[in-house]
Formats: structure tokens, sequence, C-alpha cells
């Protein structure tokens, strides 16, 4: 599969998305008015209609938007509908693994980036090692014993990248050119193969 035209695709298809949402969130209501349908009924309908239309826009958004750059040994990640940042530095990324998932949305495959670091922030997105993330992710669990074993001294956490769909294979390829430091699962490998045809 070559990623690049795959991901034109999942952009064209974004936009012509928005922008049927769009044109149907602003040509029923003035359909309603120019025929001066002001019926009770008609209005709550529309309301409703109206709501489902904002709610399936959030949802779009909030699981196609993938935003990332790097900049002076940092990677800057924001994903879905919060516009919060998480920042890395490279030079504490120690593993990067993928995980194959089934998205609930539309039941496709897709799959997930579980990012392992040598450091604790405060962060709605990068979390300490818990045992819930030892029991869910056990390949990144066991790498993470290794390490502990090798830098106990280190506090260890992890962040999971779950939005964006193709664009987490230009985020992969991203983290692999710029965090040579870090350490990468096959399945990882395999995925940063798989966007540059090799």
């Amino acid at each position: 599969m070559n990623i690049n035209k795959a991901l034109k695709k999942q952009i064209n298809s974004y936009k012509r998305f928005m922008l049927i949402m769009g044109f149907i969130f602003f040509i029923l209501p003035f359909i309603l008015l120019f025929f001066k349908i002001l019926d009770v009924f008609f209005v709550t309908y529309l309301a409703a209609i109206e709501l489902l239309i904002v709610i399936a826009i959030i949802a779009k958004i909030n699981m196609e938007r993938l935003k990332f750059s790097y900049n002076n040994g940092k990677l800057y990640i924001s994903s879905g509908i919060r516009r919060e940042i998480i920042v890395i530095p490279c030079d504490k990324v120690q593993f990067i693994h993928v995980q194959e998932v089934i998205r609930k949305y539309d039941k496709e495959k897709d799959f997930i980036i579980i990012i392992l670091l040598s450091f604790n922030i405060r962060s709605r997105a990068i979390h300490p090692i818990n045992e819930k993330f030892l029991r869910e992710y056990p390949f990144v669990a066991y790498k993470y014993s290794k390490l502990k074993i090798l830098m106990p001294e280190n506090n260890y956490s992890f962040t999971v990248i779950s939005k964006g769909r193709l664009f987490k294979y230009k985020l992969l390829d991203l983290i692999y050119s710029k965090c040579v430091n870090a350490s990468f699962s096959e399945e990882t490998i395999d995925k940063i193969r798989e966007y540059r045809n090799l």
C-alpha cells in the first residue's frame, strides 16, 4: 500500500466530509426560512439534526487531527480536539512500539503508537508507568523491565498516540529520524518501512 497516496485520499475525504456537513448545516435552516415552515415540530427536528451534525464534525476532527513538528531536539505533538501540545525531548525517548487495534467508531484496522520515556512530567497525555499500562501493553512492559534493570535511577513514563489515522506513519518516520538513541520494536520498523515503501 502506498501510504502517501492513501494519506492524500484521507485528507480529501476529510475535506469532503467537512464541506458536505457544513453545507447541510447551513442549507437546512435556510430551507425552513425560505418556505416559512416555522412549525414547532419542524424547528425542533431541525435543532436535533443540527446538533447531530455538530457532534459528527467534532468526532471527525477528534479522530483525524494529528499535528507534530520537531525543533531544538524536541518533538511537539498535538492530537484530537484538545489542542494541548505534548513536548517530548528526543533524548528522553527510550522505546517506541506500535500495536494493532480495531477502531471503535468504524471497526476498521488501525494502530496506536506507544512511546516509553525516561522522565516524569505532569501532563494530561504523559503518564507515569502503572499496573494498568503493564497489563495493557505486555511487550512494552517487558522492555520497561529491562530498562529498569539497566538504568534503575530513571523515572519512566509513557504516552499513547491513537488519533490521526495515517498521519501516524509520518509521525513514526519523524521519531525514527530524530530520536536517534531510542530503540524501536520490529512492528514499528515494519510500519516505517511501509511508509517509506522499502
